[in-house]
């Protein structure tokens, strides 16, 4: 025959019952936390060819930087170092990113950033038609994400 459970003092009971929510009260914030990270890398995710501006500045001067905007965006302003290379441009451009291409560098591409898809045209053509070799990344968010990190 098994022994009896020893009974439970009201005492122990309401006792337990505190530290049962403290304890849930403690885990809150680490599980609100945890369904955040996962939402925000969800919304974050990197499609093949992106990078993040936070890992390009990281490589600081290994970059060659491409501003697929407009000329008036560019003029206003832009990565420092970067070089002009939009798709309106393309033919009277491309010589003067030659001339400044570093075969030893990583390109990353910007444009707006958004809905913008001049930044991967214009890395799709530096692979396919200037048949470049150097590693070619497309900035995620674009100029907007540069500003903001």
């Amino acid at each position: 025959m098994e022994p009896e459970p020893p009974v439970m003092s009201e005492f122990s009971r309401r006792l337990l019952r505190q530290l049962a929510a403290l304890l849930a009260l403690a885990a809150a914030p680490a599980l609100v936390s945890g369904a955040l990270q996962l939402e925000w890398h969800r919304r974050e995710s990197l499609d093949a060819g992106e990078i993040r501006a936070a890992t390009a500045r990281l490589w600081g001067e290994g970059v060659q930087w491409v501003d697929a905007r407009p000329r008036r965006r560019f003029a206003q302003e832009h990565i420092a170092g970067a070089i002009l290379l939009n798709e309106d441009e393309w033919g009277r451009l491309v010589a003067k990113f030659l001339d400044a291409w570093d075969p030893e560098k990583t390109i990353v591409v910007y444009c707006d950033g958004g809905g913008c898809e001049a930044s991967k045209a214009v890395a799709e053509r530096l692979r396919t038609e200037l048949k470049l070799e150097n590693p070619i990344y497309v900035l995620k968010g674009g100029w907007q994400a540069w500003k903001g990190e």
